[in-house]
């Protein structure tokens, strides 16, 4: 079963998107292009049955926000320290996880291979992976997951329509800022705070604020995504 966090207050998210010029090589889509207004989703995450592997906190950025939002400032950084090192792609769509789990669930029944014998086999024609296109037009990759109940392993789809690829080391320190600037924990020196942040979070310091740009792109994104509240 997949982490679930406890229900909130009603929310419910809208986000506007502005077009990305077609080109051959797909370019991530700019975080700067990422227009979004403060969101609200009831309840974020609940329970399910659907055999579904799936790491909300590292690829949906509204189950990580609201993960947060639930969390003491104590609790934080260890938290943070769990992303990891490594890239990822993260959804800051609308659809929250259960939207997403029962659009999965009926494409799989649609076609017969929801079971896990039938997943399997159509996986291997499919040399080992899907593609499913859900009702706000994101791609999510579907793989066999090693784990015998939970084998339907899935995760949003590079490039992405309502995704960022961003690395894990930038939203860790990004998210840490926008914890630290909520609970008024900043001394106002931009690279000194990200610093103290960074250090914390077992970051190497940067050496200049230009390091921080795409950091900064992401916590402007945060703050445009309902994490005034965090």
């Amino acid at each position: 079963m997949p982490n679930c966090l406890p229900a909130v207050r009603s929310r419910k998210m809208v986000v506007e998107w502005i077009p990305r010029k077609s080109t051959n090589e797909q370019p991530q889509q700019p975080l700067t292009q990422l227009k979004a207004v403060v969101f609200y989703t009831d309840p974020l995450l609940k329970p399910t049955p659907i055999p579904i592997l799936f790491n909300p906190l590292k690829h949906h950025l509204a189950a990580l926000q609201h993960m947060l939002l639930q969390s003491e400032p104590s609790e934080i950084q260890q938290k943070l320290l769990a992303l990891g090192n490594s890239q990822m792609d993260m959804y800051a769509g609308e659809l929250d996880t259960t939207v997403i789990f029962n659009e999965v669930r009926n494409w799989l029944q649609e076609r017969g291979i929801y079971e896990r014998a039938a997943y399997a086999a159509f996986l291997v024609q499919q040399h080992g992976y899907a593609t499913v296109v859900l009702t706000d037009t994101s791609r999510w990759i579907l793989r066999m997951a090693a784990d015998q109940q939970l084998y339907i392993h899935l995760h949003p789809g590079r490039y992405s329509p309502h995704t960022f690829r961003v690395k894990a080391t930038a939203l860790k320190t990004a998210l840490a800022y926008r914890v630290a600037e909520r609970h008024r924990l900043l001394m106002g020196d931009l690279l000194r705070d990200l610093n103290v942040l960074r250090k914390d979070l077992q970051l190497s310091p940067l050496r200049s604020t230009a390091e921080s740009s795409h950091i900064m792109e992401i916590i402007d994104l945060l703050r445009r995504t309902g994490s005034e509240e965090i």
